[in-house]
């Protein structure tokens, strides 16, 4: 039980310097009017923009159940 709880642990880590890397490369998309309620095109992704956005959300969803394994697994 502690090799597996060692490997969760590190995944953890693993998985959220990768998120804070990925969100800090992405190039900011407001512009003036979209501070103000403008239209935005937060879902029309292409290109490397969007496989970063789609690699944001799995890293989000791969901390989120990994921050709820260690949870377990510790507690």
């Amino acid at each position: 039980m502690e090799i597996l709880r060692t490997l969760a642990l590190i995944l953890f880590l693993l998985s959220a310097v990768l998120l804070v890397y990925i969100v800090l490369i992405q190039e900011p998309k407001q512009t003036g009017g979209d501070l103000l309620g403008g239209a935005t095109d937060l879902f029309n992704t292409r290109g490397i923009t969007g496989g970063l956005y789609r690699l944001t959300i799995a890293l989000g969803v791969i901390f989120a159940v990994l921050a709820i394994i260690v949870g377990r697994i510790s507690g």
